[in-house]
């Protein structure tokens, strides 16, 4: 039976930036990945023509320091985020200028300044009252008329995946507290990022196509059992998503806090021609998706280009195409075959990315803590979740937890 320190389950960015943290503190580790390739929730789509677009995470802001550490050390280029961007409300697009949006972000700013422990929010009696209560409880409070209720509510689906009654007015506070004005792109995609990692941390030590099956731990160690491998190991690292995790025994069972995530994702469109900040002058029956952009538009090849409709629920590709048309009517049809990156159908993943829900401060405490010799990583373990930063942080944390670097 092979036996390894540490074994790390899932090849994502969370896993991998463990891996590589263990191995360069001299532990001996193992990646076992489900899928058939690393990344994760990280994946790049290659048309045929030489055209891409993430499907999965894509953004890093001014302040993700780890994720432009990696970039840096890997030497990737970042570029600011350019072209259109709109928020579907009502069936027209909006963008970050409309009246709507600026009232809502004079509103929002309220809760700014309010934390007192961005680290442990736990610990804070402002952040466990603001757990307490929804989105929807503060648009109450707050006194938005319609029109900024319909607006904040598609921000809501479009950023976070969920409904406004499922989320924590302790995000929204969260997301004001660390406002940015700037967002990149790692041009080429974020594959780029988590292909990097996994050449450096060496391909011998990633073993794809390899779901776990089971896993033993005791006061010892670990085992665990793949269909082609049993491995034992002083630790093991569960780098999957909360609802991937479900897919796996695990004895003596351990009790997993539950914490909200979204059940959407991405429908990638190839157009003939890229779209400028012009929201389109049409309007559409109904929003079966909440947010319209530019994917990597600079990274195209020619004048041709990538739009991704992003959508917090599933839905059919001829439902987003036919409103696409209505917004633009002059566009003309896709130039390729449409891609879909439905998160929450695929059971590798099972979401989109987490969020806090109400009442979700203390499940987040508690899956930052370890499960004997067993260690959660993911976004879903961190204060501000969804984003490729997230995931690194948690991989760092986790390794440094294990290695006594805290």
């Amino acid at each position: 039976m092979p036996t390894k320190d540490v074994i790390i389950i899932g090849a994502g960015a969370a896993g991998l930036m463990a891996a590589l943290d263990l191995s360069a503190a001299g532990h001996d580790v193992a990646v076992l990945e489900a899928r058939d390739r690393v990344g994760g929730r990280v994946h790049t789509v290659r048309f045929p023509d030489g055209r891409i677009a993430n499907a999965g995470a894509e953004w890093i802001n001014a302040e993700h320091h780890t994720a432009r550490g990696l970039a840096e050390r890997y030497a990737l280029r970042l570029r600011p985020d350019t072209g259109l961007q709109g928020l579907l409300v009502d069936g027209s697009l909006h963008d970050d200028a409309s009246e709507e949006a600026t009232a809502v972000w004079s509103a929002l700013s309220a809760l700014k300044g309010r934390l007192t422990d961005l680290e442990r929010p736990w610990r804070d009696p402002v952040a466990r009252a603001m757990d307490r209560r929804s989105a929807e409880d503060w648009m109450t409070t707050a006194g938005l008329s319609w029109q900024q209720r319909s607006w904040l509510t598609a921000y809501i689906r479009s950023d976070y995946m969920v409904e406004p009654d499922e989320l924590s007015e302790l995000s929204l506070a969260l997301s004001v507290e660390l406002e940015t004005d700037t967002a990149y792109r790692i041009q080429g995609g974020t594959a780029e990022l988590t292909d990097a990692m996994a050449r450096d941390l060496g391909e011998d030590r990633i073993h794809l196509g390899t779901p776990v099956r089971s896993i033993e731990h005791d006061g010892r160690g670990v085992s665990v059992r793949t269909d082609q491998h049993h491995l034992s190991a002083d630790h093991a690292v569960l780098a999957l998503p909360l609802p991937a995790l479900e897919h796996i025994r695990i004895t003596p069972q351990v009790f997993v806090p539950s914490k909200k995530h979204g059940h959407g994702g991405k429908l990638l469109i190839p157009t003939p021609a890229r779209r400028d900040t012009v929201l389109g002058s049409g309007r559409a029956q109904g929003s079966p998706f909440q947010f319209l952009y530019d994917n990597a538009p600079q990274d195209q090849p020619g004048s041709a280009g990538i739009l991704t409709a992003y959508s917090y629920r599933p839905r059919s590709t001829e439902e987003i195409l036919d409103t696409v048309r209505a917004l633009f009517p002059e566009a003309g049809p896709p130039d390729g075959v449409p891609v879909t990156a439905w998160w929450s159908q695929e059971p590798e993943s099972g979401c989109t990315y987490s969020v806090h829900g109400p009442g979700d401060l203390d499940a987040l405490r508690r899956l930052r803590e370890p499960y004997g010799r067993l260690r959660l990583a993911g976004e879903h373990t961190e204060i501000i979740c969804g984003y490729v930063e997230s995931a690194l942080r948690s991989g760092r944390r986790v390794a440094a937890a294990i290695t006594g670097r805290t």
